[in-house]
């Protein structure tokens, strides 16, 4: 996979793959459905800040540092051309029009650069625009003849602003918009052209009308922090922002108000959350954390439900009952804790791998049986009513036991460990089955899929591995 931070993806339209473009000076494509590379990376010299696909998903424009783009054939994935622009500086966005005949992109020093791509390779320049300072972002309007941006213009009182642009003519036809206090990130048609959407590093969304620059109602403010991204749904009716609060909210395209709940990513540094599981009827999801907590949450209200139940130490492991009555909890420590779903308290604690932290645990689907591995390197089956070890812990992995998974009719078990590999069992006998799936580094993630057929595992080199079993 890729060697650094990956700063952007787009779908190929037409084949089951996507591009991506990453901090390591690559661009590269992946099938999605193996989820793997397709042939060679393409590499830039430079840092990468943006890409584009055609419409057709036969070519692949990046740019980035020293001001060149890249048009790159999606099939080979060979350099076709490189385009230079006049002044060296890096290319921060790139848009093409619905047509994918013309080509604009915006630049660290105020440039924007119309060109339009013409059959056999050949290319034109149809204007260079002197917009303002630095441009973030551009899109091209549904039908091709407008083109919307992004700029600062540190000459302007209010420098952060949204600029539109015929693409005829290169005249400035709408703007310079203001609203907006700090840089304005990404720039948005709505699909009737009517509209348009920009989102800030002051954390807002607003709407403007694309004929007049006039401001359609307030700002959008739920955001607390700068919003980075935007995307509106097949429909038109809905908005999707991305902050740097760590949230994916959703909007009402015409009247901006909210839509359900945000979707939260949590960035604490001793909060990770390592599960996540829903309770039976969907209404209700069950979570553990870094913070030594298991907790419960409303999915429609996005709120807690009552206390949070304290493991006492690291959680690395969460299972829920079939019939939602019961949660069970384990880490560090190698005790597994047994709670209450309706009033949150302790019910049962039982030592399991003693002096060892509990990785992973599972039920089986008659919620009879509970699977737990440790660092101890054993797997261990207990009676889930009781809390009795059933017969001897499973022997076989040299190194800590991360993650199980059950086949679907209940009679296999799973195992990856850091020892590199993915081992199976009969759970009825705890007796290994065939031979252990063998990698190259430590294994952190194994599931089943739906039809037992199939295996995935993942892994610490970040790649994802499907066996057929």
């Amino acid at each position: 996979g890729h060697e650094g931070y990956i700063g952007g993806i787009a779908y190929l339209p037409g084949v089951k793959g996507v591009v991506s473009w990453s901090s390591d000076k690559t661009v590269r494509i992946w099938d999605v459905e193996k989820g793997k590379q397709e042939g060679t990376s393409m590499v830039h010299e430079s840092w990468i800040y943006c890409i584009a696909v055609t419409r057709d998903g036969k070519r692949i424009l990046s740019g980035g540092e020293k001001g060149k783009i890249s048009v790159w054939d999606a099939e080979t994935h060979e350099s076709i051309q490189e385009w230079a622009s006049y002044s060296g500086f890096s290319i921060c966005c790139i848009a093409l029009s619905p047509d994918d005949r013309c080509a604009a992109s915006g630049d660290s020093d105020g440039k924007i650069m119309i060109r339009e791509m013409k059959e056999g390779g050949n290319l034109k320049i149809r204007h260079s625009l002197d917009a303002g300072s630095s441009v973030q972002s551009v899109c091209f309007s549904p039908n091709g003849k407008k083109l919307a941006s992004a700029v600062y213009n540190s000459n302007l009182k209010g420098a952060h602003v949204v600029q539109v642009y015929d693409i005829e003519s290169g005249k400035l036809i709408l703007g310079p918009v203001k609203g907006h206090e700090s840089w304005i990130r990404c720039v948005l048609w709505s699909l009737d052209g009517s509209r348009l959407f920009s989102a800030s590093d002051d954390g807002t969304i607003q709407c403007w009308n694309s004929e007049t620059g006039k401001s359609i109602g307030g700002q959008w403010t739920r955001h607390t922090r700068a919003v980075y991204s935007l995307s509106l749904s097949p429909d038109g009716t809905k908005l999707a922002s991305a902050s740097c609060d760590n949230t994916v909210r959703f909007w009402d395209a015409r009247s901006g108000d909210p839509i359900g709940h945000p979707l939260q990513h949590e960035s604490h540094l001793f909060a990770i959350i390592r599960r996540i599981a829903y309770l039976p009827g969907g209404e209700r999801v069950v979570s553990c954390s870094d913070d030594k907590t298991v907790r419960i949450w409303d999915v429609e209200k996005g709120k807690q439900e009552g206390t949070s139940m304290a493991q006492g130490g690291w959680i690395d492991g969460l299972a829920v009952t079939r019939d939602g009555k019961r949660v069970l909890s384990g880490g560090e420590g190698g005790k597994i804790r047994v709670w209450d779903v309706e009033t949150h308290e302790l019910i049962e604690e039982w030592t399991s791998h003693t002096g060892f932290s509990t990785w992973c645990i599972s039920l089986s689907p008659d919620d009879r049986q509970l699977f737990s591995t440790s660092d101890d390197r054993t797997i261990r089956c207990w009676n889930s009513e009781t809390g009795k070890s059933i017969g001897q812990p499973w022997t076989g992995h040299t190194r800590e036991v991360a993650s199980l998974s059950l086949s679907p009719k209940g009679t296999k078990l799973a195992s990856a460990s850091l020892d590199n590999t993915v081992r199976f069992w009969d759970v009825c006998s705890g007796d290994p089955i065939g031979h252990p799936l063998q990698h190259e580094i430590d294994q952190f993630a194994v599931a089943f899929s739906p039809s037992g057929d199939f295996v995935a595992s993942g892994g610490k080199d970040l790649k994802i591995s499907i066996w057929h079993v």
